[in-house]
């Protein structure tokens, strides 16, 4: 099965661990080099509309992902929830 990155957005994201929901999918990080998938960048429920303002967004390694699925996407967190917000500001290209 194929799946378009646009159609990842909006699809929820659950942590196996403990059944919670994380997010959803609002954008992916892509290494420009090799075209290789980094990271889900998921938005936290409840954003509303001042999302573009907030800056705790998750930031998911895409080997934390265990299955894509047609409606949610499960990954297995391995650390603390927080270890996982953003802490770096990217670069723009």
């Amino acid at each position: 099965m194929y799946i378009k990155t646009s159609e990842l957005r909006s699809l929820d994201v659950i942590n196996i661990t403990d059944g919670s929901i994380l997010g959803n999918v609002c954008d992916v990080d892509l290494d420009p080099e090799t075209g290789r998938l980094l990271f889900l960048i998921l938005e936290k429920p409840n954003a509303g509309f001042f999302r573009f303002l907030r800056h705790d967004d998750l930031e998911i390694p895409w080997d934390d992902v265990i299955l894509v699925g047609t409606d949610v996407v499960l990954v297995e967190m391995r650390e603390k929830y927080s270890s996982y917000q953003r802490t770096w500001q990217r670069k723009r290209i």
